[in-house]
Order: structure tokens, then C-alpha cells, then sequence
């Protein structure tokens, strides 16, 4: 079977530092204020569609009160977070990632199952995580939100169904946001949702998961990979 997991909240517990660019972006460009937890509901949207969310009518710097923000004010947002993130990755240091998350993942490769990503992060911030942690040769093949579309829109997982010749039902979505259920769900593929992430069970549950985990651990029991 082909496992996609999505990265930010289900395999990396990155909130704190995804939020602190954010918010050091926001400032940089003199934005309304956002609250924590807001920023941290945006976690799994691409950076443009989370400026888009966030702030919808506001004008500055190329934004528009009318019609929101426009390209130049998405650019500038995008470019802001991404140097406050690599700023702060000296204050929050290595990727951390979940308890149990790397183990499963290469015990399901070592079971002959196939590892994806699709992520809302960028392509340039993947394979710098990716390449940081020696974790390359542990997927078949990984999609990011600014070389396809944005979550939930179902086009990274269509061509990680197309790279790997795989058929949708063969193919399982993990994640831990209803951008990831409702992804998954717009092409009839199964979902699984993590409970640990930033996106409430109740939320998740609505996009009816195969299976709701706690732990990534969980997944060596779901009978379908067993």
C-alpha cells in the first residue's frame, strides 16, 4: 500500500516554530494581530492560501481592502516567513518529531509498504528537513504545496498517485487537519487522522477517517497493512 503522511502536526511537532514565523512575519510586514492559535489552524494550508485566510481584506503593502491580497502581498508574506523560519531554526534546533513517528515509518517500509509526503510546506523547506535528518531514501516520493496546489486541493496526492502507478484505492492519506481528511476525501482515498495534531478529533471525524490513532505506532495494527 502507498502511505502519504503529511509532515507539519503529524510526523514533525513543529507548531511552536511554525507559529513564531508567523507571527514575526506579521510583524515584519505590520499586520493585523493574530492570535497563536489562529496561526497554528492555518498549519497544512500553503503559505499564500495562509495569507489569503488570515488576512482576506486588509490593505498595506500590496493588499487590497476590496479584494484582499494580491500577488505582491502574497510574495512578500511567503518571503518573510520563510526567513523568519529559517531565522528560528537556530532557537528551536533539529526537527522533533513524534514519539514512535520515524521508528513506524521505517518499519512499514521494511513491511514493503510505499512512503509519501504531501505537505504544505515548501519545496525548498521539505527537502532541507528531509535532507537534515538523512530521511531522503525513507520516501518514494514527496509533493509541496508551491509545486502543485494547496491543501485540500487533491492534486499533490493525483501526482503522487501518478508517480508511483498507484490507484487511489491502494492509498491511504495521513494526517492530522481537515485539510488533510477533505484532500483525501475529494478523490475517494482512505484517510487516517492523528489526534495529536492541531486540528480537534471532532473536526477530523467529519471527514469520516478510517481510523483515528493516538500514537504513530498505532498504524502497525490497522488490519488493512497488517
Amino acid at each position: 500500500m502507498l502511505l502519504i503522511f503529511d509532515w507539519d502536526g503529524t510526523l514533525a511537532d513543529s507548531r511552536e516554530h511554525i507559529v513564531a514565523a508567523m507571527q514575526a512575519a506579521i510583524t515584519t510586514l505590520e499586520l493585523p494581530t493574530q492570535t497563536d492559535n489562529r496561526c497554528a489552524q492555518m498549519i497544512g494550508l500553503g503559505l499564500q492560501e495562509t495569507a489569503l485566510q488570515l488576512f482576506p481584506h486588509f490593505y498595506n503593502n500590496g493588499f487590497d481592502e476590496q479584494d484582499g491580497l494580491n500577488q505582491s502581498g502574497l510574495e512578500q508574506f511567503s518571503t518573510s516567513y520563510s526567513s523568519h523560519f529559517t531565522h528560528l531554526k537556530q532557537q528551536y534546533g533539529p526537527t522533533q518529531f513524534f514519539p514512535g513517528a520515524i521508528d513506524t515509518l521505517e518499519q512499514l517500509k521494511a513491511q514493503g509498504h510505499l512512503l509519501a509526503v504531501a505537505t504544505g510546506k515548501s519545496r525548498r523547506g521539505l527537502d532541507r528537513a528531509l535532507a537534515a535528518d538523512n530521511l531522503m531514501d525513507l520516501f518514494i516520493a514527496t509533493r509541496a504545496a508551491d509545486e502543485t496546489a494547496s491543501k485540500p486541493n487533491p492534486l499533490m496526492l493525483e501526482a503522487l498517485l501518478n508517480e508511483t502507478r498507484m490507484p487511489a484505492e491502494q492509498a491511504v492519506m495521513i494526517g492530522d487537519t481537515s485539510y488533510d481528511m477533505q484532500m483525501a476525501a475529494n478523490i475517494d482515498m482512505q484517510r487516517i487522522a492523528v489526534s495529536y495534531g492541531v486540528h480537534e478529533v471532532s473536526v477530523l471525524e467529519q471527514y469520516a477517517p478510517s481510523l483515528v490513532i493516538d500514537r504513530m505506532e498505532q498504524l502497525l495494527e490497522w488490519p488493512a497493512l497488517v
